[in-house]
């Protein structure tokens, strides 16, 4: 089968572990095999992080999304979204529409057409986006580093955050072990390229918090360029799919602003064979609303004797 190692099947399964931990003993704070702070093993660091890259979904997916935008100070609204995804030969890769205006008539009986911002990316290695509204004439655009950390329609969503390419950093600090939550969990700095000027006037580094046993993300903290705590990314619920587990919800809260947006899956399906030219930057040029899919399952066949 297909596996899709991605960061967001990684925090599934981070909640999964942590909805399923107030069973289980909780440790003291000074466990003597805690080490943050201890100048830790960076080799030993390097295995869990190699372990927590490898963790993956089976097939491709087809999400029915919405975003739930709530900011401290101004009314809620809710955007709702297509989401698919896959695994090219290069990497995760991910296919967006997201509706900011939905379709409407004037007072006229015109039919006013929907908005829709068009994303495509791919994490991991290779990782690159590109995106179109569908108001605009001309191909795709190509986002670079700081575009990256523009604000998805309104949102606390970035592309950054959807991405995660921090997961991937080559330079990285093992900070150690300590109890997170009442179980023993990893800490990482992950460092931003050296090279990549536009990314490092916005983020000076994530901090990543793995959970030992499970080697699943539990919680991740974006720094701004000046060092403090710009952004946490969390789940709020999971439910199963297609034998696989997902989460049911995802919040990003701004530690700054407090404002806050949802990412909640509508519906769900999983294990799926999608075309590969869904996507391609062409793909773009399309509503995925309107579009005629093909989708299908990976046949299973039983070793005969």
């Amino acid at each position: 089968m297909r596996r899709i190692p991605t960061f967001l099947w990684l925090l599934a399964l981070g909640a999964f572990f942590v909805l399923s931990s107030h069973g289980q003993r909780r440790l003291s704070k000074d466990s003597p095999l805690d080490t943050l702070g201890k100048n830790p093993n960076q080799e030993a660091g390097w295995e869990v992080l190699k372990t927590f890259r490898s963790m993956s979904w089976d097939g491709g997916y087809r999400w029915r999304i919405q975003l739930k935008i709530m900011p401290r100070r101004e009314k809620t609204r809710t955007l709702n979204g297509l989401m698919y995804g896959d695994r090219s030969e290069n990497g995760p890769v991910s296919r967006i529409d997201l509706i900011e205006r939905p379709a409407d008539v004037n007072a006229n009986g015109e039919t006013i057409p929907s908005k829709a911002l068009r994303m495509l990316f791919q994490s991991g290695k290779g990782s690159f986006a590109i995106r179109k509204r569908s108001e605009e004439v001309g191909p795709p655009e190509v986002v670079d580093s700081g575009q990256m950390m523009e604000s998805i329609a309104g949102s606390e969503y970035t592309l950054f955050d959807l991405m995660a390419p921090y997961a991937f950093w080559p330079s990285f600090k093992y900070e150690g072990r300590t109890t997170f939550r009442g179980s023993p969990t990893h800490l990482f700095w992950m460092n931003p390229p050296e090279n990549d000027s536009l990314l490092k006037e916005h983020v000076s580094g994530v901090r990543l918090y793995i959970n030992d046993q499970f080697n699943v993300l539990v919680q991740t903290e974006v720094f701004d360029s000046a060092g403090k705590k710009a952004k946490t990314l969390s789940i709020v619920g999971i439910e199963k799919v297609d034998g696989q587990i997902i989460f049911k919800e995802m919040d990003v809260r701004n530690d700054k602003t407090r404002d806050k947006t949802r990412l909640k899956i509508v519906d769900a399906e999983m294990g799926l064979s999608l075309p590969s030219k869904l996507f391609e930057p062409q793909s773009l040029m399309d509503d995925l609303q309107r579009s005629v899919i093909d989708v299908g399952r990976p046949e299973a066949f039983e070793l005969v004797e």
